[in-house]
């Protein structure tokens, strides 16, 4: 996480940043212009400028059927970068299968994105029900098992900017210090009903760094099959195979 300040922002580069985050959140990851004008707060002229550079550089593209925009294959070739960086990328799947094949249940890689975890790996679970999520999805950091995990292992000082921008009211925010001290003396964070309603979630630190955790590995299951003390250790394992693969910058 960066430490900038928004007073040293570029306007222009920013508002570019906030479509990609746009296409990233939307539901089926495309939007029309004016949806995306409407989203970054500028006029539809201004949008379809930042746009038109943006698809020039391969960022987003559009989509042939409706003329309107969607995430490029530039974007999907900075991110595999940025995986393979981290140690995170397409070579941590067959961890994940075998941590699958011995807890049953779905398990996936996530990272911290201003204020939200954003589902980077993903295997599935056999199971005729499970946790149906895809690889991208975004929801709150605050009520994740992968969120509370990652922050409380945070520099206080990045964990703050963090908390700062979650912009939370005093009690709640003193009520979420807490449980994330709770999670950080407990080695991993537990969560039940959130954010998806009758899934429980078990989620560990992965640390390829001094700087603190760089990813979140979960175990998600429906309430009545969730099993936390069952999954711990596998998880636990998990993670450190990830995080040695990581330290070995291949």
């Amino acid at each position: 996480m960066s430490s900038e300040t928004p007073s040293r922002q570029v306007a222009s580069v920013s508002r570019a940043l906030q479509i990609l985050e746009l296409l990233i959140a939307a539901p089926l990851h495309e939007l029309g212009v004016s949806e995306i004008a409407r989203g970054i707060g500028v006029v539809k002229s201004s949008a379809h400028q930042l746009l038109s550079t943006l698809a020039f550089h391969g960022f987003v593209e559009t989509s042939a059927g409706s003329g309107r925009y969607r995430l490029g294959v530039g974007l999907m070739e900075a991110g595999a970068v940025a995986s393979q960086q981290l140690g995170l990328g397409q070579a941590v799947l067959p961890m994940l299968e075998a941590l699958v094949s011995e807890v049953g249940e779905t398990c996936s890689l996530g990272v911290l994105v201003g204020t939200n975890i954003s589902l980077l790996q993903r295997v599935e679970a056999q199971s005729v029900l499970r946790v149906d999520l895809k690889v991208g999805t975004r929801f709150p950091a605050q009520t994740s098992a992968i969120g509370r995990v990652i922050l409380s292992e945070m520099p206080q000082e990045q964990r703050d900017q963090v908390l700062e921008q979650m912009n939370l009211p005093s009690e709640e925010l003193q009520e979420f210090l807490q449980e994330l001290d709770k999670v950080r003396r407990d080695g991993c964070s537990i969560v039940n009903n959130i954010p998806v309603e009758g899934i429980g979630a078990i989620a560990v630190a992965v640390r390829t760094s001094v700087q603190g955790p760089v990813a979140g590995l979960v175990v998600a299951a429906p309430a009545f099959r969730f099993n936390p003390e069952a999954w711990r250790g596998p998880l636990q394992r998990t993670a450190a195979m990830i995080a040695a693969r990581g330290n070995r910058k291949y």
